[in-house]
């Protein structure tokens, strides 16, 4: 207890330094902002948001690198806002834009954008993408634009038509730098960039690049953007957490035709019908057939490329609002969704680059807030799963597939949270009927029905908590002699269970740990053998080629 209230204490003493450290009159800031940055919630700048202020107010480039959900685009917005708002020439009808903003996905595009427009009254802040007419961006061009963000294609499109002018801007940020440079965007950029970049000039426009993942590779191109002298801030580091360190990351086992099944109960288990849930699947196919799942019971929709813009747009405004609670998504929500409500992220399967991982995990755990991670993983994708935690810098929490008492538990505290949204005047309707189950049924009976139904928990399978195989239990074998090989375990399981247990038996693995010898009371009535023991969590296993003493199996319930 100790221990506990004196990490509260100095988790307490940080947290009230970092405020002090970030004092909004630490910083030029207007009053005006500051009174629109209260208005966002924002009462003190975030430790990314202080080492970058003074750097790029003073007109420096910048390569920054910090986690998701740490505040990065208000890294540059705020100090960018005040250098525009203390400049004093005429905010004239025509005008070109001071400031270009790049982003690869039209949902980070408007999610910068808005924050933008939440902290400024006088700039006008313009955000152009494709999927969207034209007429209307070419309006907003002729009555003048102060700082333009966008997505390269669509910018390109308005630089080759002769409708934009960039020749006058002064700051240029490339939002996910490393993606904004990637092979995809690389040409894009480039042609966007020659327009307002002189070669080798020391008067090129500011520049600002900003990631949570920035490889090597990204500082050697970006070079060729920046001046000599640059500022490089790295809140991350190279032998630090790449991913938030708000997210715990879990990670099951499940072959891929229970995924979808296992991914309902989990998220039934662990975000609830009252949480937010985002789902990343690796194909548009796999999240149309995921969102349409009936193993999802909470309202559900998905989102990828092939949705019209108008559509996605409707659909994030839906997740935002609360509208449902569950987004099935591609790549396209894995950067610039900024929901800090978010309570879990699933993922189907094993990102084949770390960033995305880094990057869809960073969709919770924001603004301060804790999160949950897990990550799906069949047993031939374990290289992967491994692969990821040596460069993220993560270490996963093997966990097993919800258990059906977990799965009744949380689906009792949502069936109880929603009796208490039911207004007084309706349950006077129905009162005589429940007079009529409790003499029929008993109070804690007829209400235990109730809750089931309501839930929708009245038929939930066993699944094994070592590959989520439905119809399965695992179970622990304590043998008093040592098992040298899985050979051997195989033969000491026929002698206990018959001929076929190839049919009873479909995955075993040791355990570490030394064994306690002891006997446990559970009966199998195919055996009758009283050596195994049934648990409720995947204890710490290791390879199958390694010694152990103890045998975890799945055995047919």
């Amino acid at each position: 207890m100790l221990s506990i209230l004196i990490a509260v204490l100095l988790k307490l003493i940080w947290k009230q330094s970092k405020q002090k450290e970030g004092a909004f009159s630490n910083f030029s800031i207007s009053k005006g902002t500051v009174q629109l940055l209260q208005a966002r919630g924002v009462t003190y700048l975030f430790p990314v948001q202080v080492k970058t202020f003074n750097p790029v107010y003073s007109g420096k480039d910048v390569i920054a690198q910090a986690r998701t959900g740490t505040g990065k685009t208000f890294s540059f917005a705020i100090p960018l806002i005040e250098k525009l708002q203390g400049d004093s020439q005429e905010r004239r009808r025509g005008r070109s834009p001071k400031v270009l903003v790049l982003c690869p996905t039209r949902e980070l595009a408007n999610q910068v954008a808005k924050d933008f427009k939440d902290i400024t009254k006088k700039l006008t802040v313009a955000c152009f993408y494709g999927g969207t007419p034209y007429n209307g961006q070419i309006d907003l061009m002729r009555s003048g634009i102060d700082i333009l963000v966008g997505t390269p294609g669509r910018i390109k499109d308005h630089l080759q038509n002769g409708k934009l002018d960039l020749t006058k801007v002064k700051h240029v940020v490339l939002d996910e730098v490393d993606q904004m440079l990637d092979m995809g965007f690389a040409e894009q950029v480039e042609d966007i960039l020659r327009v307002a970049y002189k070669k080798d000039s020391e008067d090129n426009p500011q520049t600002l690049l900003f990631s949570a993942t920035c490889p090597h590779w990204v500082y050697d191109v970006a070079k060729k953007y920046m001046k000599s002298r640059y500022e490089q801030i790295d809140l991350i580091g190279k032998r630090t957490q790449k991913a938030a360190t708000t997210v715990e990351h879990l990670a099951i086992e499940c072959h891929w035709s229970q995924r979808a099944a296992v991914i309902g109960d989990v998220i039934q288990v662990y975000s609830g019908s009252y949480g937010r849930t985002i789902v990343f699947c690796e194909t548009k196919k796999e999240a149309n057939e995921l969102a349409l799942n009936a193993s999802i019971k909470q309202d559900c929709q998905s989102l990828h490329g092939d949705i019209p813009q108008k559509q996605r747009e409707i659909t994030l405004k839906g997740f935002r609002n609360g509208t449902f609670k569950v987004l099935v998504a591609t790549n396209v929500a894995a950067r610039g969704l900024d929901i800090p409500e978010v309570d879990l992220v699933v993922q189907s399967s094993p990102p084949k680059d770390v960033e995305s991982y880094i990057h869809r995990s960073g969709r919770t755990g924001r603004a301060g807030r804790t999160g949950i991670c897990i990550c799906f993983y069949q047993r031939k994708e374990e290289h992967q799963l491994r692969y990821v935690e040596q460069k993220a810098g993560i270490t996963f929490k093997r966990v097993g597939v919800p258990t059906a008492t977990d799965i009744i538990k949380a689906s009792s505290k949502d069936a109880i949270r929603c009796l208490d949204s039911v207004p007084q005047t309706a349950i006077e309707y129905f009162k005589e009927s429940a007079r009529f189950l409790i003499e029929e049924k008993g109070p804690v009976n007829a209400l235990a029905a109730a809750l089931a139904h309501i839930s929708g928990a009245t038929s939930i399978e066993q699944r094994s908590l070592l590959n989520s195989d439905a119809g399965f239990v695992t179970m622990i074998l304590s043998c008093s002699e040592e098992i040298n090989n899985m050979s051997y375990a195989w033969r000491k399981l026929r002698e206990l269970l018959g001929d076929d247990v190839d049919r009873k038996v479909n995955r075993m693995c040791f355990l570490k740990g030394k064994m306690v010898r002891f006997l446990v009371s559970l009966l199998l009535s195919s055996s009758g053998c009283s050596l195994f023991s049934r648990i409720s969590s995947v204890p710490c296993f290791v390879d199958q080629d390694m010694t152990g003493r103890r045998v975890g199996l799945s055995l047919f319930y």
